[in-house]
């Protein structure tokens, strides 16, 4: 169903999902262990992100959850998959952060997510978690939500940095909240003032770009949307294995 389709069937959606005129928005009926659920997907150049409502015998919805990807199977898990990483967690190395912001500057109109969720779609954290992964070997994050990823980072590290403190390949993160899907990128220079270059998935391309300024993330996700913008440096789990 497209969005017209979808607010003539069900019209409370209106207040319930995101309001960016540029996002495309479609949904369909998906039964999980019986309990049917209306799943509702938007995607733009910038960012792509899902909501699920429970569909209640009366007709009505009952909003259960969204982030960058939420399904059934993402409800349910929650507490289990979608909880934190375990492991000692600490700042990655001046060295690891060079390492990924290389990665990252090499990587634009180069790195696919099309074998991401929803082939790109939905594929900000994927996308990040994959590219570091190549540059580092080793995870750090394995979900693919930003709503489960702030939190990882805030345990590690406590409340956002300050944007200066963050080197060139760290992390900028709005994540998803309420009614509003964020995004998730990696820092490239600092340049004390809103010109510094982000580096994240385009959800449309299904490609890395170099798609947003400091300024303009603030202006799209803080000013336009009230999400929140959180500033962080790579994690290090002594948990998190290479991988052979």
């Amino acid at each position: 169903m497209d969005k017209a389709e979808l607010l003539r069937q069900y019209p409370e959606l209106k207040d319930q999902i995101d309001a960016s005129p540029d996002l495309v928005t479609t949904g369909n009926v998906v039964t999980d262990k019986g309990t049917q659920f209306l799943q509702v997907t938007q995607v733009s150049d910038m960012e792509g992100g899902q909501f699920l409502f429970e569909l209640q015998a009366d007709g009505k919805l009952q909003n259960v959850g969204a982030d960058n990807v939420f399904t059934p199977q993402t409800f349910e898990s929650l507490g289990t998959e979608a909880a934190p990483m375990s492991g000692v967690c600490s700042r990655s190395s001046d060295s690891d952060h060079a390492k990924v912001h290389t990665a990252s500057k090499a990587a634009v109109n180069q790195f696919s997510s099309a074998t991401g969720p929803d082939g790109g779609n939905l594929a900000c954290v994927w996308a990040v978690r994959n590219l570091v992964h190549n540059a580092l070997n080793r995870w750090i994050t394995r979900t693919d939500g930003t709503a489960v990823f702030a939190p990882e980072l805030s345990q590690c590290f406590g409340a956002s940095l300050d944007e200066g403190r963050v080197p060139a390949g760290g992390i900028v993160i709005s994540p998803t909240s309420g009614s509003n899907i964020g995004h998730v990128g990696i820092l490239g220079d600092a340049t004390g003032d809103g010109s510094r270059l982000i580096y994240s998935n385009s959800s449309a391309a299904a490609l890395w770009k170099q798609n947003f300024t400091l300024q303009s993330w603030r202006s799209r996700y803080v000013d336009t949307k009230h999400l929140n913008m959180m500033f962080f440096p790579l994690p290090f789990r002594t948990s998190a294995q290479p991988v052979a």
